[in-house]
């Protein structure tokens, strides 16, 4: 059973799937969609992932990039169902974004595969959120 606020480690669960967010799905927005993760999933902690970060109103999108100067900030998390956390989530994601593996490291230096959503659409005319983290945008 889950504790409220409990970090769980994810070298000691490599049976569960891994899922990083950066935007709307992280706690401080407190989205709708977040009832998916508090309910089906445990909060690792903070991580990364060398990608450029972009604002699109109301939520980001990112890529992944080689330029080791763009970061994404966001959560890790351990999914307890994979299955319905992304059934749920893919259709809110709908066809602006696909389900990709990225390397993501942890706020304990290791580097881990997991789950995340990448903006699918062109990105030339988008404004880059140059701290990497949708909460800090401004």
């Amino acid at each position: 059973m889950k504790r409220p606020g409990k970090k769980s480690s994810p070298e000691t669960r490599p049976d569960r799937e891994l899922l990083f967010v950066y935007g709307t799905l992280r706690r401080a927005c407190n989205h709708r969609m977040h009832e998916v993760l508090r309910s089906h999933a445990d909060f690792i902690g903070p991580g990364k992932f060398q990608g450029k970060l972009y604002d699109l109103g109301k939520f980001p999108g990112a890529v992944a990039t080689r330029a080791i100067s763009y970061q994404v900030q966001g959560e890790i998390y351990a999914l307890e169902d994979a299955g319905r956390v992304f059934a749920a989530l893919d259709a809110y994601e709908d066809q602006a974004f696909r389900r990709e593996k990225v390397a993501v490291q942890s706020e304990n230096g290791a580097t881990i595969l997991a789950w995340t959503y990448l903006y699918a659409r062109p990105v030339n005319r988008l404004k880059i959120i140059a701290s990497g983290d949708f909460l800090n945008r401004g």
